[in-house]
Formats: C-alpha cells, sequence, structure tokens
C-alpha cells in the first residue's frame, strides 16, 4: 500500500492509522457524500472518559495554487491547526493525523480533543451575560481574529458556530476565544486580502450578536488591524 502520512505529536506508522480508522463512535456531524468526497465527524469516548473527536475522509481534496490537483482535506487543515497553534490562537489539539493512499481511494483521519468548557459564540449568546464580561469577550474575539488575519491566514468560514468562548474564574473572570473549522483556511498574501471576505461573512451572519456587540467589535477589530502591538 502506497502509503504518505503527516507527522505528528505520536508519530505516524500503519498499525496506528488503521487502530483509529477501525474505531468508531457516534456520529457528531453526519457524514457526506460530496462531489469533493467523503467526509464526516464521530464522537469518541476514550476508556478515560476523555471525548474526542475522529474527523474521516475519503477521497475529500483541498485546491490552492501550491496543490492544483489538490491534496487531501485533512493533511491541508493539519497544516493551518498548525499555523494557528504558534500564533498563539486556541484550536484543537490534535491527537492523530494522517492520510494514506490505498489502490481505489485515499483515506485520512484527523482526531482532536474536545474544547472542555468551550461554547460556541450562538449559544453564548443565548444565556444573559454582564455587559463587562461582553464586552471582555468582544475584545479577546477581536485580538483573535486580528491576530489571525496579521498573520495574513483567512479562516473562510468564520461563523458563529465555528468561533468558541469559554469563561473561566468566579471573581475574576477570564474569556477565552477558540476557533474551529479551518477546513477552508487558506493563506493569503495580505492581511488586508485574509480580512476583507472574513469580516463581510462574519458582519453577514453574525446573528445572534447584537449590532451594539457588532459595532464594539469591528472598533476592536480596526484597532487590533492597524496597531502595532499583536495582543
Amino acid at each position: 500500500m502506497n502509503t504518505q502520512w503527516f507527522r505528528h505529536d505520536n508519530g505516524a506508522s500503519e498499525g496506528s492509522f488503521d487502530k483509529w480508522w477501525d474505531t468508531y463512535g457516534e456520529w457528531f456531524d453526519s457524514q457526506d457524500q460530496l462531489l469533493s468526497g467523503e467526509s464526516g465527524i464521530q464522537r469518541l469516548h476514550g476508556p478515560d472518559g476523555q471525548v474526542l473527536y475522529s474527523k474521516r475522509q475519503i477521497n475529500h481534496f483541498h485546491r490552492d495554487l501550491v496543490h492544483p490537483f489538490g491534496e487531501p482535506t485533512i493533511l491541508h487543515e493539519m497544516k493551518v491547526l498548525q499555523a494557528l497553534a504558534q500564533l498563539g490562537i486556541r484550536v484543537p489539539k490534535v491527537v492523530f493525523s494522517a492520510a494514506r493512499k490505498t489502490d481505489t481511494e485515499w483515506q485520512a483521519l484527523l482526531v482532536t480533543e474536545s474544547l472542555d468548557g468551550f461554547i460556541s459564540l450562538e449559544e453564548w449568546y443565548a444565556q444573559p451575560e454582564a455587559a463587562d464580561l461582553r464586552q471582555q469577550m468582544i475584545q479577546q474575539l477581536a485580538n483573535t481574529i486580528g491576530r489571525m488575519h496579521r498573520a495574513g491566514w483567512e479562516h473562510g468560514r468564520l461563523y458563529p458556530k465555528n468561533i468558541f468562548v469559554k469563561v473561566s474564574g468566579e471573581r475574576d473572570r477570564k474569556v477565552e476565544i477558540a476557533l474551529l473549522g479551518l477546513a477552508k483556511s487558506n493563506h493569503r498574501l495580505t492581511a488586508y486580502s485574509a480580512s476583507k471576505h472574513d469580516f463581510e461573512l462574519f458582519k453577514q451572519h453574525r446573528k445572534p450578536m447584537p449590532d451594539e456587540d457588532w459595532k464594539a467589535f469591528a472598533t476592536a477589530y480596526r484597532d487590533v488591524m492597524e496597531s502595532d502591538y499583536v495582543p
């Protein structure tokens, strides 16, 4: 079998790929058969109670200028996860990621840890929060997205369902932002080109973010993009 591996923390081997490929859980995101191939996400429960998410893809490719004929989408997504993590942006931690080409198809796996304590921006706005905490969330969101764009990375699917929020602490409450849904991310030549599509997409689909919060976010985001200091 001709096998292509993408290295990760635990190394890659035929046995480890087979182990994860043959591990099944409950479908978290239903399996889709698309023109670009098959893709689906399962929720796995480890023996220690840890929740993992396993994205499984068959003949699913990402195409860009570097790979005009396509590369397995999961390999592309893994590179994005690594790049954003190096920027200090919270993304899911990878447990296993690899792709292999059999005689008939490409198979690819991306297994990540759950983001414990995080909820989507949609869920966060569904519960009442104090004004000062909302302002902190808005600033952290602007910092996170601004840092990504200033490094030239376009998210590609910047919807509230792909933005996650975690609040920790009781007295001194701290907000943390994480990003998901990065399969369509691309690296652009300039911060402006990385920002343009994402900003307009988020503006169009920002609900349930109130108009007041959107205006505060837009101001904070502009300040981050124009600042000499990247928080």
